[in-house]
Formats: C-alpha cells, sequence, structure tokens
C-alpha cells in the first residue's frame, strides 16, 4: 500500500506500509534529504549533498523505519482483547486477580496466612498498593483462599500482543524505562539450609521468561514455589510468609542476627570434632549451590601449600590465612575454631613433612666431603724446645685469649736432674768419690 505526498520545492515522498510486518516508512527520493530533516542537511542520512560517495554520484535512495502504525480496527480489536482477559494494569496482565472487593465489587489480589492476617492488593509487585476498600482487612469471597497465580504464558503472549497496538500503553515503553521499572517474577525453586535460602525465578514480563537467582541468610524459608517477586536488577522485593510485610533484599543478604545465635561460642578454642559445627556457622564455607564445593576447591591448595612450609595447625592456619588477606565465604576472618573445621572439611593432611636431605637428581656422583674437626679442637704444633716442665709449647700469636699462668722455674737440684733422667733408663748417677 503506498501513498504520495508533496513535500515542497518540486519534491515527494512515498509512504509505504508493510501488511505483513505491520510496518510503515517513507521512501525518500534521491534528490530529498531524510524523513523530519531540513532541505539540504548535510548528515549521514540525507542524500542532498554531504552523503555522496567520491565520485559526486549520489548515494542509493535510503528507508527509514517508524513505529508501527495500526488502524482504528486493530487499536479496537486490542483493547477488547485486553478487557477480556482483565488485563488493565500492569500486574494483571501476568497475574489473575483472585479474589474480588467486598465492598465495590472490583478484581483484586487478596493475601491470607495462618495467622489470620488478610490483604487486598489493587497491583503486585513494588510497592504493593493495597487496595483502599479493604484497607483495614475485610470479608473475601469464596475464591479468595488461593494465592495469585500467574497466567499461562499463551495467554501472556496475547496480552503483550495487543497492548502493543493500544495508545495508552500499559507497559513501560523504551530500554531505559523497562530497566529502571519493576519486573514481576514467579517463583520456580527454592532450597532451604542451615540460615541460607536460594531462590530461582523466572521473569513474566519478558518473551524469553528469563531466570534470576538470589541468595539470603534467614531463621525459616520465606517464599515458595509459585509465589510472586518484583525484581529489579539485583534487587527483589516480596511479601513475608506471616506478617505479610514488604522485604526488599539483594543478593547475599542477612534477615537473621548470627552474632547473638553464637554469643556462646569461643572462636579462640579448637573444637575436638567437625560434629561441633553449627548450622549458622555453615555460612563461612560457601552458600547456595556448589558454593561449599567451590570455597574448598580454592583454599585446599592453600592449606598443602602451608602444610609444605610446616604450617599446621588450627592456629597457626588461620592465622597466616588471615595475614594473607583471606577470608570466609561470609566475609568474615578466620579463627581457630574456623580453621579447623575448614581443615577436616578439606580433609588435606596435618602431618608436618620429614625433613630429608636433598638428594642428586640429576645422577652425578657428589663429592663426599671430609668431616670437619671441632671447632674447639685445634692442632698445636709439637714443641722443638729444650726439655722442660712443659710438654707443649703454646704458639706466640694466639687469636683467642687464654688465662694467664705463672711459668714454671727449672729445678737447680742435681739430684732432682738425675732422678728426671734416670727414669729414661739411660742415665744414673755417680759420685765424685767414685770417679
Amino acid at each position: 500500500m503506498e501513498f504520495d505526498r508533496n513535500s515542497g520545492e518540486g519534491t515527494s515522498e512515498r509512504r509505504i506500509f508493510d501488511p505483513i510486518y505491520c510496518n510503515e516508512y517513507w521512501h525518500i527520493g534521491a534528490k530529498l534529504t531524510g524523513h523530519n530533516h531540513y532541505p539540504g542537511c548535510n548528515c549521514g542520512w540525507c542524500l542532498g549533498g554531504g552523503n555522496q560517495n567520491g565520485g559526486g554520484v549520489p548515494a542509493a535512495p535510503v528507508t527509514k523505519p517508524l513505529r508501527p502504525v495500526y488502524s482504528e480496527y486493530e487499536k479496537h480489536q486490542a483493547t477488547q482483547t485486553l478487557k477480556g482477559y482483565g488485563a488493565t494494569s500492569y500486574s494483571r496482565c501476568f497475574v489473575n486477580p483472585n479474589a474480588s472487593c467486598p465492598v465495590c465489587g472490583q478484581p483484586v489480589y487478596f493475601y491470607a496466612n495462618q495467622h489470620g492476617s488478610r490483604v487486598f492488593f489493587d497491583e503486585l509487585g513494588k510497592p504493593w498498593a493495597k487496595h483502599p476498600c479493604t484497607d483495614n482487612g475485610g470479608a473475601a469471597s469464596g475464591s479468595a483462599r488461593l494465592r495469585p497465580s500467574s497466567r499461562k504464558l499463551a495467554d501472556i503472549k496475547k496480552i503483550l500482543g495487543a497492548e502493543q497496538k493500544i495508545d495508552q500503553r500499559i507497559l513501560p515503553v523504551g530500554r531505559k524505562a523497562r530497566r529502571n521499572s519493576w519486573n514481576l517474577a514467579v517463583v520456580v525453586e527454592v532450597q532451604f539450609a542451615d540460615f541460607g535460602m536460594e531462590v530461582q525465578v523466572e521473569d513474566l514480563s519478558t518473551e524469553n521468561h528469563q531466570k534470576y537467582r538470589f541468595f539470603i541468610y534467614c531463621d525459616q524459608p520465606l517464599l515458595a514455589e509459585g509465589d510472586l517477586v518484583s525484581r529489579r536488577r539485583e534487587t527483589f522485593s516480596f511479601l513475608h510468609p506471616s506478617s505479610l510485610e514488604e522485604i526488599e533484599v539483594v543478593n547475599g543478604d542477612r534477615l537473621v542476627d548470627f552474632e547473638a545465635l553464637e554469643k556462646d561460642i569461643d572462636p579462640s578454642i579448637v573444637p575436638l570434632v567437625v560434629s561441633e559445627l553449627m548450622p549458622s556457622e555453615r555460612r563461612h564455607f560457601g552458600s547456595g549451590s556448589g558454593g561449599t564445593a567451590k570455597i574448598l576447591g580454592t583454599l585446599r591448595s592453600v592449606l598443602k601449600d602451608f602444610a609444605k612450609k610446616r604450617i599446621v595447625g588450627a592456629k597457626l592456619v588461620s592465622h597466616y590465612l588471615n595475614e594473607t588477606g583471606r577470608v570466609t565465604a561470609d566475609g568474615s576472618p578466620w579463627t581457630p575454631r574456623l580453621a579447623f573445621f575448614l581443615i577436616a572439611l578439606s580433609g588435606v593432611s596435618q602431618e608436618k613433612p620429614d625433613r630429608q636431605k636433598k638428594r642428586n637428581t640429576g645422577g652425578k656422583l657428589q663429592k663426599a666431603r671430609r668431616p670437619q674437626p671441632h671447632a674447639r679442637a685445634k692442632k698445636h704444633p709439637r714443641s722443638s724446645g729444650p726439655l722442660s716442665g712443659n710438654s707443649v709449647s703454646q704458639p706466640a700469636n694466639k687469636t683467642h685469649k687464654r688465662r694467664s699462668e705463672p711459668a714454671p722455674r727449672l729445678s737447680t737440684d742435681v739430684d732432682e736432674w738425675a732422678r728426671m733422667l734416670s727414669r729414661l733408663g739411660r742415665v744414673s748417677r755417680m759420685d765424685d768419690e767414685g770417679l
């Protein structure tokens, strides 16, 4: 389908409507500028002179796609489709109302818990706007005992297709607006153990139904499969199952006071068995699916390296883990108690390696070293001087100081000399009278 129009100054534009893709665009002649551009514009979209090749020949015609234009009949059909589904607001495009207001009769979302609390909402998700007629609670219809449930995927696609054709759009328009808005999601999986809850949600406001995960610390399961969650980037909002108050969290948030639970534990005392590990202390060794195996795998090589350096034992290991800038999965410093559990869970041996002599791995024979005498045992030269009372003469240049002793005096008694020489068996004394 084609329409021609005169844009002035002897030029014309042709509007072409494609019924297959429901798209409308303008075919601009070679002498015309781009759509909504002034005559003679030299930008890259225009053909008036700036967008020419090197030879001066005008470039090929350019088509600029525009927003699809729908006829009044298509808009009317889209409005009827949304009215039939009751999709008059953001939440109702994805979730069926499960109750009606006992005062005004309008469709509303009803939440109740086992404690008797009942709340009516006009909209689900942030900011969880309550219905004004029954803000203080009231009787609900017979179908109000079930939680609100999401629509079928086929119905959501029909609603989204019809919503794009109406003038008063229900969903945010534009990439930036969609990124900054709260999107409705449904819980598809919940795992709760040891004060930790891991949740997987599926986005309802996108065609590909992208899934997201987040993990928080809490003392009880706060979500169940089928519950509705409002999500904006990495922030999640939902209702507390008991108080029906809004809870807003990000990945890794704490909703429980661990310090109060562990106030009776002395972190400096090394436990005896692994079974003493409290459920609240498991947060130090990983969170979420595969978190424990991840941190143990990372620190197992560190513990092995410590053992090679003879750093073993809970106290030494905790000290050097902190000195090297390593913290627990919870972001806390290591204590001897936590280090004991880490060593036990990782399975790294804590036996000190034997200090063996280095062996020659190259196959060459090493030259045997001569044994060195003791440092205090020094050889002194024999005395070659005359026989005296000292059997060994002391060297003159001694490097160390010794205690000075008085020099022995030689005897002048002839009888004493004779007795000394006679011991050798060669000398005997003869008196002068016998000569």
